[in-house]
């Protein structure tokens, strides 16, 4: 039997290997985030979603983004990307700016301050990712890259309960 049992106390039987593989995934998920989630309110008193958010912009560089095209490189897809960036705005972390060519358009820059926290958490960054998943080594990491996108890429649109098309 796999450690998922005793990690989660299940007696009886998984359904199917799916179900005990998918347990593992959400398990180990949690496992990995909650440390990470702890650290970044103790060090910087921001969530791992709002440290996604400014990582997006950091890569946006000069450019900024949209909330839309925020919402659509985040990790865990926020409901409100709009109340996460008016909170990284209101720390001072990034700014809004209308769009020079189309004044509907607003978008989200990262500020010198973010700048200033996405450096001072590279650091930590690393080491969690080393201490997360570094054991298992390159070739087993490639390994489990590789898996996790052929199971994402498999994944198609959820059956409807009302058995409608």
């Amino acid at each position: 039997m796999s450690t998922i049992y005793h990690e989660i106390r299940q007696t009886k039987p998984f359904r199917s290997l799916e179900e005990e593989v998918y347990i593992a995934i959400r398990l180990t998920s949690q496992v990995i985030d909650q440390p990470w989630a702890r650290y970044l309110r103790k060090s910087e008193g921001i969530s791992p979603s709002q440290y996604n958010l400014l990582r997006i912009l950091r890569g946006a560089g000069a450019d900024g983004r949209t909330m839309r095209e925020i919402s659509d490189r985040m990790i865990n897809r926020d409901p409100d990307v709009t109340r996460l960036a008016d909170g990284m705005v209101k720390l001072g972390l990034a700014r809004r700016m209308r769009d020079t060519e189309d004044r509907r358009v607003v978008k989200l820059y990262i500020t010198e301050k973010g700048l200033e926290m996405l450096t001072r958490l590279d650091h930590a960054v690393e080491v969690f990712l080393k201490q997360a998943l570094g054991g298992l080594g390159p070739k087993r990491l490639k390994l489990l890259r590789d898996l996790l996108s052929e199971a994402r890429a498999g994944f198609g649109p959820f059956p409807d309960p009302a058995g409608s098309k």
